[in-house]
């Protein structure tokens, strides 16, 4: 029996599979899309993650939901890929670059937009995963932490890098029109 210590204080409210199902199948979908680049691909691993946390849902402590399901979905994920390892890493200095011919001056927020998620899907999958899941979907250092299975430290490592890879693709991009601050 382990001492009062190590035992969680105040007991977690666990909430019903389906709500938690409904709260975070657009964050799994999109995790999944990151991961995969593929929408047939992402929806089937998505399904294959909900069978899995269903199954394990009774053994489930009720605690950070969100990072349980992303735990499950990567692992599902990784298991794949090294059954099929059929996806190839496209290193960020072989991709072209597109033509400047005088599309950039007309430029508008929304095409910014969807050249920040173009950028952050040719960051190295490591990279990918702690950009997509603290930047845009809202996770904290540590939630990227449990759902990644790795230290806080090398999330931290991880976000700078990953980062500093997408705002120099971004500023290859868009030059001037690339978003500026403490990170893309």
């Amino acid at each position: 029996m382990l001492p009062n210590v190590f035992r969680r204080q105040t007991p977690v409210h666990k909430p019903r599979f389906e709500d938690v199902v409904e709260t975070e199948l657009p964050v799994l979908y999109r995790t999944a899309k990151r991961l995969t680049m593929n929408d047939s691909e992402a929806e089937d691993l998505v399904g294959q993650t909900l069978y899995l946390a269903a199954r394990a849902w009774p053994t489930f402590d009720g605690a950070y939901p969100r990072s349980w399901m992303i735990k499950i979905l990567r692992n599902e994920h990784l298991g794949r890929r090294k059954k099929a390892d059929n996806r190839p890493e496209v290193a960020l200095d072989d991709v072209a670059e597109p033509s400047h011919d005088g599309y950039w001056q007309a430029i508008d927020w929304g095409i910014v937009g969807q050249e920040v998620v173009r950028a952050l899907d040719f960051l190295p999958e490591d990279y990918r995963m702690a950009v997509a899941l603290c930047d845009v979907e809202g996770l904290t250092r540590q939630e990227v932490a449990d759902a990644l299975g790795v230290p806080e430290g090398t999330v931290n490592s991880r976000l700078h890098r990953g980062r500093n890879l997408l705002r120099a693709r971004l500023v290859a991009l868009l030059g001037d029109a690339a978003p500026q601050g403490a990170h893309p």
